[in-house]
């Protein structure tokens, strides 16, 4: 598939070097969306976008072995390699990973069986608005501090109305501790709980019920706030066959208003969650 960089080139009309224009940006994104997808989107970029893209930038994390996860829940990530090029001439190499792992998305089914899992997103749902709101300052003095619905009237009344269908992402600055499991994860083990920032059910009731979204995300490892010990926030958001995603990445290169996200998810069939590729258009 071809990079970042050679899709925007077919978007700013160059002629990129593996292909002409068209079949780079097909290609492209039927790899990262899936095909199903591109029946969805509008051709030209400016109204798949609403803006005309002259950049991507990346908001997910390598995902490696050393990625932190609660192990409680969760086995760590393990990757071997199977194939070698100078016995058989290519590489390939197998992982086993939980579908919750690194950048990923928590799909309806998460909560509750018989909503939609992985396969069943709809396509649409995974290009949006992209709204940033902000708290690092906050979450740097208070390690559980919670999105709130304050924080979303601040944010309208610097930005606008949240649009339509938008996606919306907590930057709480939490993604510059990943290289460090214990300051990313924060459990504490006498409480038996995690303490990092979330979004708080009274921010989730209003961009459910008052608003129109798609989904909200975080930059932490999950929507609940860590010391929550029921996931309310995740039911609250699944449960109306939304999607939430966790462990973006570089929030803060991103403007609060003005970007496109699109999230490139694997496909799993009956799966609860999926590994994805999230990535803000400007």
């Amino acid at each position: 598939m071809c990079a970042p960089e050679t899709i925007m080139a077919a978007l700013e009309g160059e002629q990129p070097a593996c292909g002409s224009r068209r079949q780079v940006l097909r290609g492209a994104l039927a790899g990262l969306l899936g095909a199903g997808a591109l029946a969805a989107l509008p051709w030209r970029a400016e109204a798949a976008t609403g803006v005309r893209a002259s950049r991507v930038l990346d908001l997910t994390h390598p995902l490696s072995p050393d990625f932190p996860v609660f192990e409680m829940y969760v086995r760590k990530p393990a990757r071997r390699q199977v194939m070698f090029e100078d016995v058989i001439g290519f590489n390939t190499a197998e992982w086993t990973l939980n579908e919750h792992t690194g950048t990923h998305m928590d799909v309806p089914a998460h909560s509750r069986k018989g909503l939609p899992t992985a396969d069943q997103v709809r396509p649409e749902d995974l290009v949006a608005p992209l709204c940033v709101v902000r708290i690092a300052e906050r979450a740097a003095r208070d390690n559980i501090t919670e999105l709130t619905v304050k924080d979303l009237r601040e944010w309208e009344r610097r930005n606008g109305p949240l649009p339509e269908r938008a996606f919306v992402a907590l930057d709480s600055g939490w993604y510059k501790r990943v290289g460090d499991a214990s300051a990313f994860l924060q459990f504490d083990a006498l409480a038996q709980v995690m303490r990092f920032p979330g979004v708080s059910p009274e921010a989730a009731d209003f961009l459910i019920n008052q608003r129109s979204i798609v989904g909200f995300g975080t930059d932490t490892s999950s929507l609940d706030v860590g010391t929550r010990r029921e996931p309310l926030v995740h039911r609250m958001l699944l449960t109306t066959g939304r999607y939430g995603l966790e462990n973006l990445a570089a929030l803060d290169t991103v403007p609060e208003r003005g970007a496109q996200l699109v999230v490139g998810a694997a496909k799993l069939a009956g799966g609860f969650g999926a590994p994805v590729r999230a990535l803000a258009l400007l």
